[in-house]
């Protein structure tokens, strides 16, 4: 119970710092997916081809920003909570997951917005949309793992933050959000398919803008990368998490 009381605190002063001064403080969380959703439109609607392209790019905003905002955060998140780490007798595990909850809060916020917005851009109101859940869930699990292993390793050498805020753009336009899959080039399409958020945009996109649900075997390819990523996170942050405050 103690445990629980500890993670809600941390959970929830990450939340107080991320707004406190903030003038529209979590509505940051859609006006974000909004302004690349603006960008999308202008280059790349005219040569989609698709239908509804607002509701196509934005079931796909809402998922990446989800990622990129948590694993941003908490790449950090072992170093940056040294004094608490130090002086408090908490298990450093918590500083990551605190993080990851935090942000998994503001997307169930972001989220009932997009649901409420995009009812005017096609959504169809089904209970197939309550596979989101299930999706949103396996996508923390994944962010938590690559959180533990960003967070561990950034322990011990500092650049870690560095590469990881470069390699972020670069998976952004690996992963199909503004543009079909259909217009990949077909030599590129393994290239795409070996990034692992691609399956789960891909998830989310199914139960939002599809009108068929998400196969098995998609279902079963994003358990696979979620639970396979924790497990390597959990992995990592065990091995290392006895030197942390000597490293600190």
């Amino acid at each position: 119970m103690q445990n629980i009381t500890r993670i809600y605190a941390l959970s929830k002063r990450n939340i107080i710092l991320r707004y406190k001064n903030s003038l529209v403080g979590f509505f940051w969380g859609f006006l974000k997916p909004l302004l690349y959703l603006l960008i999308f439109i202008v280059i790349f609607k005219a040569n989609s081809g698709l239908p509804n392209y607002i509701l196509f790019v934005s079931s796909g905003l809402i998922l990446w920003f989800f990622f990129s905002n948590v694993t941003g955060q908490t790449v950090g998140s072992i170093v940056g909570s040294a004094g608490l780490l130090k002086s408090l007798n908490i298990p450093s595990y918590f500083f990551p997951l605190s993080e990851t909850l935090s942000e998994l809060f503001n997307l169930m916020l972001t989220l009932s917005v997009f649901l409420v917005l995009m009812y005017w851009f096609g959504l169809v109101y089904t209970p197939r949309l309550l596979l989101i859940l299930p999706c949103i869930l396996l996508f923390a699990i994944f962010a938590l793992g690559l959180n533990l292993l960003l967070a561990s390793v950034n322990v011990f050498f500092r650049d870690i933050g560095i590469i990881w805020g470069t390699v972020q753009p670069a998976l952004f336009f690996l992963t199909p959000i503004g543009y079909p899959e259909k217009n990949i080039p077909e030599r590129y399409q393994l290239v795409v398919q070996c990034n692992p958020i691609y399956y789960f945009i891909k998830l989310g996109r199914t139960i939002f803008y599809e009108t068929t649900p998400p196969s098995l075997d998609l279902w079963v390819h994003c358990i696979i990368i979620a639970f396979g990523m924790y497990l390597l996170g959990q992995f990592v942050f065990n091995r290392l998490k006895n030197q942390f405050i000597s490293a600190i």
